[in-house]
């Protein structure tokens, strides 16, 4: 049984240029508000959340259930752009598909992130 935990959301770390971190993805992305401009959104405070299971990170030691907060364009262009809110069909196939394998969430060395299949 999972230990209850209440208080601010555990969040993965950013990652170094030219690094990889390993995740189980255990949601589809929705859309938060920021307290600090971040360029997206209707008044530019926008992220993408994911809840994640971190299983690797190359510079942080907290491991386990936490969230993904990201403007990656592989989120906010890429994935939102398969979610269909009125094809219920559709949402559980993609989270099932998301859910199905383990991925890398990498860096590039230009500071850019995608997301891979393991």
């Amino acid at each position: 049984m999972e230990k209850k935990r209440f208080g601010p959301k555990l969040k993965m770390e950013g990652l170094p240029k030219a690094s990889k971190a390993k995740v189980n993805f255990l949601s589809l992305p929705k859309e938060i508000e920021t307290p600090f401009d971040t360029g997206y959104g209707k008044d530019g405070k926008t992220k993408w959340e994911m809840a994640i299971e971190l299983l690797d990170h190359p510079t942080q030691d907290t491991r386990g259930l936490m969230v993904w907060q990201t403007t990656a364009s592989v989120i906010r262009l890429e994935i939102i752009s398969l979610i269909d809110l009125n094809d219920k069909k559709g949402l559980t196939s993609l989270l099932d598909d998301l859910k199905s394998c383990e991925w890398y969430i990498t860096c590039d060395a230009n500071g850019q992130i995608a997301i891979e299949e393991v």
